[in-house]
This record gives structure tokens, sequence and C-alpha cells, in this order.
């Protein structure tokens, strides 16, 4: 068994860049899976810096967010037509106001956006990725997207 703290950020720079592309705005991401070593899910508490935010994106598992400092947003989404490899028409259909103790299932194929609220404040959560029925880690689909009405997969 192996634990970790929250408390104390273990940045990882090479995961930060890997990802970056999946994010509008700076976040800082500690993987604590990775630490604990964790064989069902990963977990990592990520840091939205004032404003940033996911870019579009679904779970082939459920994932949990756990909301530790700030306010944050969730907006889900529908696809209206289209496929993953063409493109895809898009609706959101519900925003969810996040804050410090909250904490929110999203079913997995969800599409979805979450981060901070506005520019003036940081956010953070944990996100608790849960693995297929088959024990394999979920991937995780991301998009770009005018957030409004199209999104196209980020290859």
């Amino acid at each position: 068994m192996k634990k970790d703290n929250i408390s104390i950020i273990h940045v990882d720079r090479n995961l930060i860049l890997q990802k970056k592309k999946y994010f509008v705005g700076n976040v800082i991401l500690h993987d604590i899976s990775r630490i604990i070593k964790s064989l069902e899910q990963k977990i990592y508490l990520v840091t939205f810096q004032k404003g940033a935010k996911t870019k579009l994106h679904y779970h082939e598992a459920g994932q949990t967010l756990i909301v530790t400092e700030g306010r944050g947003i969730l907006i889900t989404y529908k696809k209206i037509m289209g496929t993953v490899k063409t493109g895809l028409k898009v609706r959101h259909i519900s925003k969810t106001f996040l804050r410090k103790g909250d904490i929110v299932y999203i079913p997995k194929h969800t599409l979805h956006v979450h981060g901070s609220i506005n520019k003036k404040q940081k956010f953070s959560h944990i996100a608790i990725n849960s693995y297929t029925s088959a024990g394999l880690e979920a991937k995780t689909i991301w998009f770009d997207s005018d957030l409004e009405t199209f999104a196209k997969k980020i290859s």
C-alpha cells in the first residue's frame, strides 16, 4: 500500500506537456494513481488556474469529480448528429455549478467540459476515472469545439 498527500503537489511537467492540448488555459496535474499505484482507476488532482477548463471530451467509463477548492462548472452536451470521425453537431444540455465539497458522477460516454468558472478564481478537483468493465484503463476522447454547435475529434 502506498500513500500520497494532496496538500503536497507533485507536478509532473511531462504529463502537463502531454495533456496540454486537452485544456484551455493553464492547469496543474498531480497523478495520484501513479504515486499510490492504483490498479482499478486513474486518479488526478487537477488545478485549473483562473479561467482554465477542459476541452470537450467523454470517457469510455464513468468519472467522479470531488471539488477540493474554488468554484467551477460542469457542462454536459448531447450529440445531435454526425460521427466522431467526421465531426459532431452538439448542444449543451446542463450546467452544474460546483464548489468545494461537491461530488458529481459523470456517466460513461457523456460529452462534457469542466473547469474554473471565472478568471478571478482557480478551481481544483480530484478526478477519478473508472476502468472499463474489462479492467482496462478507459480512453478519453477529446474534441476541439466552439462549445455551442460543433465538435471535431483531436487526433
